[in-house]
């Protein structure tokens, strides 16, 4: 029987970092038996919430992110001393044979320990810009993987390879089928897809909602449309009450507040609306996917439109500023690139060219490698 060893993955913050890190722990689960996975986020309460749906206690340590502003330094310089002196001691209590760093500020202090104990270390950034943990990071760890190659030139070029961004095997190829059948829909009807991602985008569902109310009358050479729409939870009770009282006449709609399997839903749509989180796009491309995407105009560094960028220049997706949205011309949109199936069929073909549903494969073996085994 081989000898139990131990791996920690320090992701918090948002689903954007744990989702990936879940994925990555999953799978190393399967191929190495032998191996004990510590997750460790920081003190935020939906942080350690996102674990515990997926039925795992992380460790949670008192690390919280940075205060912007430069009246702030001294306090961060004081709060990034204390976090990484108890990211020491929780390493030296119970060394891991390596550690993973997801991005993020629970990763800067927690990866820096390890690289300063002489532990392995692997980061990986998903998003096209690079993070400021990692960048810092990039100098003190021995690996360094990337979801998008434009990210890959922020890091040092000898220890750093573009594997794509990791999902789990449950999050691409269902059948069709019976992705349709799991929420009713018609087998032949155009399936429109909105998603907000796993906290709901809610200026998307405003956006969304008002456009469908005009996809009545744009859409009217389409015949009968299906919505499948996962909102998030705190946006659920106020737009099922909206489509209670105005229902649309041609539409079938399927209002959830938050959908578990998003491999089905991907499967049984032909054209999906999202914003351009990393996680979300490399859903998109391992399911072939075609799609609309309004980037977050506040994520930091405008990574989102950036995200979003390669996909538009293969052509399986439009990119929407939302400065731009208004309820018709999205209507419109969405009526137009239904109809076309010449059109859908070409995109689809183009996401085909950028999926990477091994992504996960090549990471663990990254990990594996650190630690001193084949993988």
């Amino acid at each position: 029987m081989k000898e139990t060893w131990k791996l920690v993955i320090a992701a918090g913050g948002t689903g954007g970092h744990i989702t990936p890190a879940l994925a990555i722990g999953e799978h190393l689960a399967r191929v190495q038996p032998s191996c004990r996975i510590e997750y460790v986020c920081g003190s935020r309460p939906v942080e350690a919430d996102v674990y515990r749906k997926a039925g795992i206690t992380p460790h949670v340590m008192e690390i919280l992110p940075f205060q912007r502003g430069w009246l702030k330094v001294f306090a961060n310089f004081r709060r990034f001393r204390r976090s990484l002196k108890a990211a020491r001691d929780y390493l030296a209590a119970d060394p891991p044979r390596a550690a993973l760093g997801m991005g993020g500020y629970v990763c800067a202090p927690l990866i820096a320990a390890a690289a300063a104990l002489n532990i392995p270390t692997l980061i990986h950034e998903q998003n096209a810009v690079a993070g400021r943990a990692n960048r810092w990071l990039s100098r003190r760890v021995r690996a360094i993987a990337c979801g998008y190659p434009e990210a890959a030139r922020a890091f040092p070029a000898d220890k750093t390879v573009v594997t794509g961004n990791p999902i789990r095997p449950e999050s691409y190829g269902a059948d069709r089928a019976a992705a349709r059948a799991r929420w009713q829909l018609s087998p032949d009807q155009p399936t429109l897809l909105i998603s907000g991602g796993s906290q709901g985008a809610r200026r998307l569902n405003q956006f969304a909602a008002d456009a469908l109310q005009c996809l009545d009358s744009v859409g009217s050479a389409l015949g009968p449309i299906q919505v499948l729409w996962s909102c998030g939870e705190a946006n659920f009770a106020e737009l099922n009450e909206s489509l209670t009282r105005r229902p649309p006449r041609r539409l079938t709609i399927r209002l959830e507040p938050f959908i578990v399997e998003m491999g089905l839903a991907y499967a049984a749509a032909d054209l999906a609306f999202c914003r351009a989180g990393a996680m979300t796009l490399a859903e998109l491309t391992a399911n072939a996917l075609p799609a609309i995407l309004v980037p977050l105009p506040r994520a930091v560094g405008d990574h989102q439109r950036r995200n979003a960028l390669p996909m538009a220049q293969a052509g399986c997706a439009v990119i929407i500023e939302e400065s731009e949205l208004n309820a018709l011309s999205l209507a419109e949109q969405w009526a137009a690139l239904l109809a076309d199936p010449v059109r859908l069929s070409n995109m689809r073909n183009a996401a085909q060219t950028l999926g990477r549903p091994r992504a996960v494969e090549e990471i663990v073996a990254i990990l594996l490698r650190l630690k001193g085994e084949k993988p």
